[in-house]
């Protein structure tokens, strides 16, 4: 047996549950749907990373998230490459990772904070449909933040101040945050926020600096777009460990990764994004690219009979969305497989999301498609989601019905 293998059966059945235990410090900064848990990151790492015989391990993360692998990575001391195809996450991603100087960013605290309360001259920031989103106060007060941010001139620390501003957004703006999908609270409701956003942007920018990375100085290159593009053609290398948390289905119908994150995206300065402003100009193009987006013809999995088997379950319509995400997906895979190095390690957290009533075995389907590329299972193992950042149902469907969330995980891990 594997030594990992072995390492990994002692643990209890309910350990990766880590009951008790919540986010803390840096992984607390921004908004993100579905994160992570840093604890069970940390330890899947530790056992992975020691049966390594290379002392310089190297990382990636083609669907990197809010970056809590990445961190994970640099407090092992591990150099990481975090991939992403939503511009917030890597701009969420690189502010978490980033080496900043603790008396820069004070200094720049200080001036934004000595900005915002001489009330300096300000344009309206305004962008289509405004309005429908923020209440007239409120847009001058983030305008009037947004000016500020503006006149910070070092880009990373401009990079931490949109994220910070993020999270004013996300506390008031007109979106009801019960789900990921964009809807707008009831009139009344809305006239209810109260207007603190200059006070509350101060009081994060406070809190979110004492936790920003000061001393690591363990590299981790963010990189902004298709994780499956960017393998094939910028990334000239292999790595030891590729761990990950793929999309469980396609955004629309899963998790709006996209719709979660525009509004913060709609205020920042393009020049600070990776990404083309055209990205930003529909509320729905961020999840229209992600994977099972576009429409695909079942080519690369029709020999995956664990999919087959769910697809002759569900209605036709919803093969069709299926059949998209799994073709996607099965590229993903592909080049993540090409990227490994000899002897490296696969590290996959999946859930098996409901299909027309019907669960969509994510995890076999994974594993089946990993084996026919020749990797080895090392170990799988189910976790209790306990603390996801995650709403019990995530939108409301056209017959009044609700989708819940997933309750269950899945880790995979694979050798070459």
């Amino acid at each position: 047996m594997n030594k990992i293998a072995e390492e990994l059966n002692r643990y209890p059945q309910d350990y990766w549950d880590f009951k008790g235990t919540t986010k803390s410090g840096i992984h607390n900064i921004g908004k993100y749907p579905a994160t992570m848990v840093p604890d069970m990151q940390y330890q899947l790492l530790s056992v992975v990373s020691k049966h390594l015989n290379n002392k310089n391990i190297t990382l990636l993360d083609p669907f990197c998230g809010s970056g809590t692998t990445l961190v994970i990575a640099q407090e092992l001391g591990i150099n990481s490459v975090g991939i992403d195809i939503n511009p917030y996450a890597t701009l969420l991603s690189f502010v978490k990772t980033n080496k900043y100087d603790k008396a820069d960013v004070y200094n720049a605290i200080s001036t934004i904070k000595s900005n915002l309360e001489q009330g300096l001259n300000f344009p309206i920031f305004d962008f289509y449909n405004i309005k429908k989103w923020f209440r007239d106060d409120i847009i001058k007060s983030l305008s009037q933040i947004r000016h500020c941010i503006l006149l910070e001139k070092s880009q990373d620390i401009r990079k931490f101040f949109w994220i910070c501003l993020s999270e004013v957004i996300f506390k008031f703006s007109n979106d009801r945050t019960s789900t990921f999908k964009l809807h707008a609270l009831p009139k009344q409701k809305i006239n209810l926020i109260e207007d603190k956003c200059i006070e509350y942007f101060i009081k994060i920018i406070k809190d979110n600096s004492e936790h920003l990375n000061y001393s690591n100085t363990t590299s981790s290159n963010i990189i902004y777009g298709d994780s499956s593009s960017i393998i094939n053609n910028k990334l000239k290398r292999e790595f030891d460990i590729i761990c990950t948390s793929p999309p469980y289905g396609d955004n629309p119908t899963t998790i709006t990764y996209g719709q979660a994150s525009i509004l913060f995206l709609k205020w920042i300065d393009s020049k600070d994004l990776s990404c083309s402003q055209e990205l930003l100009e529909k509320y729905t193009t961020i999840d229209k690219i992600s994977v099972g987006g576009k429409k695909r013809k079942i080519i690369n999995t029709k020999d995956i009979k664990s999919l087959q088997d769910f697809l002759g379950k569900i209605s036709l319509k919803k093969q069709a969305k299926v059949i998209n995400f799994f073709e996607d997906y099965y590229v993903s895979l592909k080049c993540m497989n090409k990227c490994l190095a000899k002897s490296g390690y696969v590290i996959m957290t999946v859930g098996n999301r409901s299909v027309d009533a019907v669960r969509q075995p994510l995890d076999n389907i994974t594993i089946e498609i990993l084996e026919s590329f020749g990797l080895k299972l090392v170990s799988k193992f189910n976790r209790n989601i306990l603390y996801k950042n995650s709403p019990l149902k995530l939108s409301l469907l056209k017959d009044k019905k609700t989708i819940k969330t997933i309750q269950k995980e899945t880790i995979i891990i694979f050798t070459k």
